[in-house]
């Protein structure tokens, strides 16, 4: 069953007024529930302000990474699709926070690390640093549900490209805060270069500088538009010159 890539503008019906609407090409439903996961919302005013505060920003990013690997969400990722399944995590990071987008980009950034420790290289004694909190059961589900086949050249193994799924996520997190795509550029290759040099087992990889420009053209259209769903930009191929948020809206 296959699900449409782009997005259809918000249908303005009664129970969609004022959001944004994921559609689907066939007539197939998905799971009880799951459609809100697929829907923007618009919260109470100011609400998004208690998202920064740190219990709420913590709980919520518990809570995201629950839905992840909940079995709703792999029922609508099984159903829908990869991609549904990326837009999906955003949007739920929205719901959240009550569209505080900065918030949202963060915490759809952390809860997507696949690795729960990064080794670094040091010449006098052995450095882990944990990027979760998981128990071992709890985080080995997590990362066997989150999207891996993204693009046409995905591996076709279960991890597949699950690991750009944090380039994306906090690439566009970094353009958005900053409101330059430069500087998610200068800071993706920095950490590329980095984790090829101090990272035990890393490497510099022109994919996950694709997905890092990806997710800059995602978080630089947030500005302007916040509604917008991440898969669109999955097809976005780097053409040296900067695209404007209206323009890429535009073209979507």
């Amino acid at each position: 069953m296959a699900f449409a890539q782009t997005v259809s503008q918000p249908t303005r019906t009664r129970d969609t007024l004022r959001s944004s609407v994921w559609t689907h090409v066939t007539s197939a439903e998905l799971p009880t529930g799951a459609r809100q996961y697929l829907q923007f919302h618009d919260p109470p005013l100011l609400a998004c302000l208690t998202s920064w505060l740190p219990p709420f920003l913590i709980q919520h990013s518990i809570d995201l990474r629950a839905f992840i690997s909940s079995a709703v969400f792999a029922k609508l990722r099984r159903i829908a699709g990869d991609k549904a399944a990326m837009d999906a995590i955003y949007v739920y990071a929205m719901q959240l926070t009550h569209n505080n987008t900065a918030a949202a980009l963060l915490i759809a950034t952390t809860a997507s690390f696949d690795h729960r420790l990064v080794a670094i290289r040091n010449p006098l004694f052995n450095l882990a640093l944990p990027l979760s909190d998981e128990s071992d059961a709890e985080f080995r589900l997590r990362i066997s549900h989150l999207p891996a086949h993204l693009y046409a050249d995905s591996p076709r193994t279960q991890s597949g490209d699950r690991d750009k799924l944090q380039h994306f996520f906090g690439s566009a997190f970094l353009t958005y805060i900053t409101e330059s795509p430069e500087t998610g550029e200068r800071f993706g290759e920095f950490i590329e270069k980095g984790e090829e040099a101090f990272i035990i087992g890393g490497a510099n990889d022109e994919r996950d500088l694709r997905a890092d420009r990806q997710g800059q053209m995602f978080g630089f259209t947030l500005l302007t538009n916040c509604k917008t769903y991440p898969s669109r930009f999955l097809s976005f191929v780097q053409t040296g010159v900067a695209p404007s948020p209206a323009h890429i809206h535009r073209s979507n």
